[in-house]
């Protein structure tokens, strides 16, 4: 087998030269070989119209010699007189000057007055006269005959004078000089060659397969390297009188076609031979000449192979390979940078340029084999899936630069800072000795709470961070982060800017995944109860109506409280199916209590996911309809934070249930982040004090002055106020002071079921009276 390069270019060069020549060889040979035969057959065309024309022509010749005789003056008076002697010279005195072989001489009756033949031999007067100034072909003594039949008038018709040319071989080989082409003409029922320009030899094997089918025949011509044309006489121009099976046969000699084309063969393959023999020559010289460049572009690649990028690749040519060579360095280049680039990309995120999970991990990974200590801290955006779905992923992508950069500036040499995923940043550090990591982490986040500058707009984010230690906390690196993820997660919850692990959160984290997987069967399984807390006029202390309260009992947890489910029902969409449950049973429970005569309000508590609803309006609608309730007994609750969640669709939302009549309340006012200016344009009725400013109302004068000014502002935008959380007497009568019209709290009932409600309400609408 042939290794070498230089070699397997000589045998390609050698093959490819030899393979053209032997296909063109081959193609010339079938060419020439085609055109031979095409050739041949078009040569027996011809001498098929030759002969056609020829026998035309001998047969116009004797109609003219025949017109000579009849129109002779002494002819005519010989037959007129009867004059035998005289008729018989001039009939063999005319047939010797053209020579004819046959002269018949008959009365128009069709007796023989003189004839070189006997008259039984020939077709009667009747059938050689219809073919009149045309000549036929006949029979006679078992020669074929070209015969003319003219009349001879004096100047009416006194006789009928026929003459003919014999078809014998003469004839056929004076046909085969002017047509190139062998003529035979055969007896088919005879079985026997009436003529034929053939060589003697070859009628000798030719006759004796006459009659034996047309296999034999085309044997015999495949055999003598003959190509042949055969039809039947009748078929042909020519008159032909005779009941016998005639067949015209015109041949030719293949190899004197084909001698032209045989010389140009020999020609061909002296040619090929040549050429081969250059290509040959040339092969050599040229694998040489590539061979030596490419050997050292081989050794370059095994160098590219091992990683070595930094020896560069020279070729002192200055044609195409020294410009290979000028591209293979060039792509040794590409290839180092590509290499780089690629291990960066692997390694570092795409759009901030921080390292990435993987290279997070890997670090992580060798510390912790290495025994480390140290500190891991995971920041996310809060909200932030919902400022990207308002302001588009550019905006969003921007913000997370904006995020990345202000971390970076404010980190210190002893952290280094990652992106996980998404709004996810872990920051981590070993530098433990002390408590110092802990206030940097407080610092840097309120660095953080300060507003973000893009495009001219100011974007104020919010938060969270979880904490955990390592390896104390996990001893992996997806453990780690399920633990940061948990802590952030349950900080958004809670409400709270940083939270640390502790034992015992996997416990929570897994109770809670319990309670999501149990969720869509609270429904189902009538597992969720109303309870209804009490609500109270300020000023006379009157029930005036509740707020229905949620909540879920599980036949294996037990209570559910609602800040256990319903933020896990807002993340799965099951909020929606929980709040239309929520509203046909408070609902329902209105009605009771108006059908008994009891003219209490209801309010009912509206998530931010339900505001996102389209048909949430009319679903309300509806169900009070039905009913028969008045619209303004019913209060929908909807927190100040679930407001400033998409300010725009909540007004458009709140604008279409107050329109129908329905009240709206803003709950756990002054906890959110709602301006003045957003207030003026919210469609709402009342305002509803969270219970943080309530529980220490009677001595705490900054809660104080927060209830009075909003008391204050309630009532000049016309608003009505409710206090929740209230908890002693001394905080109603402060209330009372400040001018709040509704209140509710545990100093007057806990949440209650409805036949609860109803005995509580008759219990102390009974001490209320005997008070007064």
């Amino acid at each position: 087998m042939i290794r070498t390069f230089r070699g397997r270019l000589i045998v390609l060069f050698a093959t490819l030269a030899g393979g053209a020549l032997i296909i063109s060889l081959v193609a010339v040979w079938l060419a020439t070989n085609n055109q031979s035969e095409r050739t041949v057959n078009r040569e027996l065309e011809v001498s098929e119209r030759v002969f056609g024309e020829l026998m035309a022509v001998r047969g116009e010749q004797l109609l003219q010699a025949a017109e000579v005789l009849t129109n002779d003056f002494g002819f005519r008076e010989a037959v007129a007189s009867g004059d035998e002697d005289t008729i018989i010279s001039a009939l063999v005195n005319h047939g010797q000057r053209i020579n004819t072989d046959l002269m018949v001489l008959q009365s128009p009756s069709g007796a023989e007055i003189a004839a070189t033949h006997d008259l039984e031999l020939l077709p009667p007067l009747s059938i050689l006269t219809e073919e009149m100034n045309t000549s036929v072909l006949v029979f006679a003594d078992d020669t074929m005959y070209q015969l003319v039949t003219a009349p001879v008038q004096s100047p009416d018709l006194i006789a009928w004078a026929t003459l003919g040319f014999a078809i014998d071989d003469e004839l056929a080989t004076n046909l085969r000089e002017l047509t190139n082409a062998d003529i035979t003409l055969v007896d088919m029922g005879a079985n026997r060659l009436i003529a034929s320009s053939l060589e003697s030899s070859l009628q000798s094997s030719l006759a004796p397969l006459i009659g034996l089918g047309m296999e034999p025949w085309l044997a015999w011509l495949e055999e003598h390297g003959l190509a042949a044309h055969w039809l039947e006489l009748d078929t042909t121009q020519l008159s032909y009188v005779s009941e016998r099976e005639i067949f015209l046969i015109f041949s030719a000699d293949r190899e004197a076609a084909a001698a032209e084309f045989n010389v140009l063969r020999q020609q061909y393959i002296g040619i090929g031979l040549a050429t081969l023999l250059m290509a040959l020559v040339f092969a050599g010289i040229t694998a040489r000449r590539i061979n030596q460049p490419l050997a050292q572009l081989s050794d370059a690649a095994e160098q590219l192979k091992r990683g070595d990028y930094q020896s560069p690749i020279r070729l002192a040519r200055e044609d195409e390979f020294g410009h290979l060579g000028e591209v293979f360095d060039g792509m040794r280049v590409a290839i180092s940078k590509r290499e780089e680039q690629i291990v960066h990309q692997a390694e570092y995120d795409l759009l901030t340029d921080l390292p990435n999970r993987s290279l997070l991990s890997r670090r992580l990974t060798e510390r912790l084999s290495n025994g480390g200590l140290g500190v891991m801290v995971l920041i996310n955006i809060a909200r932030f899936r919902e400022l990207n779905d308002r302001l588009g992923q550019r905006i969003g992508d921007q913000i997370l630069q904006l995020v990345a950069t202000r971390l970076q500036q404010q980190l210190t040499d002893a952290w280094w800072l990652a992106r996980l995923a998404g709004d996810e940043f872990i920051m981590v550090t070993e530098n433990i000795r002390d408590d110092n990591w802990r206030q940097f982490v407080v610092k840097l986040m309120d660095q953080l709470q300060q507003p973000f500058n893009l495009g001219g707009s100011r974007y104020l984010l919010h938060f969270r961070a979880g904490v955990v230690r390592f390896p104390d906390d996990g001893d992996s690196f997806d453990t780690l982060v399920r633990r940061l993820q948990m802590c952030a997660a349950q900080a958004k919850q809670q409400k709270l800017p940083m939270l640390a692990y502790r034992e015992g959160m996997d416990e929570d984290y897994l109770h809670r995944l319990r309670i999501l997987q149990a969720l869509p069967d609270a429904v189902d399984k009538q597992e969720l109860q109303l309870h209804f807390q009490p609500k109270l006029n300020v000023a006379s202390g009157e029930v005036i109506g509740a707020e229905a309260l949620i909540r879920w009992r599980h036949p294996e947890f037990g209570i559910i409280r609602p800040d256990e489910f319903i933020p896990l029902a807002e993340q799965t969409g099951e909020i929606h199916r929980i709040t239309q449950w929520v509203c046909i049973a408070a609902l329902d429970q209105l009605q009771m209590w108006h059908e008994a005569g009891l003219p209490f309000m209801v309010a009912i508590n509206l998530s931010a996911i339900d505001l996102q609803q389209d048909d949430l309006s009319a679903f309300i609608r509806g169900l009070i309809e039905q009913r028969g309730l008045k619209p303004e007994s019913v209060t929908l609750e909807v927190t100040e934070s679930a407001i400033m969640a998409d300010i725009e669709q909540a007004i458009e939302r709140l604008t279409e249930l107050r329109s129908s009549g329905m009240r709206i309340s803003i709950d756990d006012y002054g906890t959110g982040y709602a301006s003045l200016a957003q207030l003026k344009r919210l469609p709402v009725d009342e305002l509803k004090l969270d219970r943080s400013f309530i529980r220490e109302l009677d001595h705490n004068q900054a809660d104080q002055t927060i209830v009075r000014s909003t008391l204050a502002l309630a009532r000049d935008m016309q608003l009505t106020t409710v206090a929740e959380g209230v908890e002693d007497e001394a905080s109603w009568r402060r209330l009372q002071e400040l001018g709040c019209q509704t209140m509710q709290g545990f100093y007057f009932s806990r949440p209650l079921t409805a036949t609860e409600f109803e005995q509580w309400t008759r219990r102390y609408q009974q001490g209320l009276a005997h008070e007064t």
